[in-house]
């Protein structure tokens, strides 16, 4: 069982991943390297698509942003209640946006990046991560 001051670890892990991705595709956008798509071949058309921009940015540099914050909220959520709340608000406004873009991608697009899919899924899971952290209940501590 984890200790208590690091509960929200296990959300920092799966974020440095996720950063990682988002990073891996914001630096193939700059320097206009294509990416490999072997699993999903959708790659190409979901990046270059009218939907993968927001604001005049990629949406990796975005996801890049997105999961430095969640790191950082993370770290802080084991300390502070405050930024427990603010990790489960952060992550829950991520999952619905990643609901959005997995539906562009499967609905709109009509093809799939791997490289998005992780990313939206993983950001799913973290939601669902954090709900749980948040709302077990600590039946280990004998009164």
């Amino acid at each position: 069982m984890l200790h208590k001051k690091h509960k929200h670890d296990i959300i920092v892990i799966l974020s440095v991943f996720g950063l990682g991705v988002s990073l891996y595709l914001a630096v193939s956008h700059y320097l206009g390297i294509a990416v490999p798509c072997d699993i999903t071949k959708g790659c190409e058309a979901v990046l270059n698509s009218k939907y993968s921009s927001m604001l005049g940015f990629p949406l990796s540099v975005w996801g890049v942003a997105y999961f430095a914050s969640v790191i950082v909220t993370a770290l802080l959520a084991n300390h502070y209640a405050i930024w427990r709340k603010l990790l489960t608000v952060l992550l829950g406004i991520g999952s619905i946006m990643s609901v959005v873009f997995l539906s562009l991608q499967f609905f709109v697009i009509k093809k799939v990046c791997q490289y998005c899919l992780t990313c939206d899924l993983l950001t799913i899971v973290l939601f669902l991560l954090d709900l749980n952290i948040e709302h077990h209940k600590d039946n280990s501590i004998a009164v």
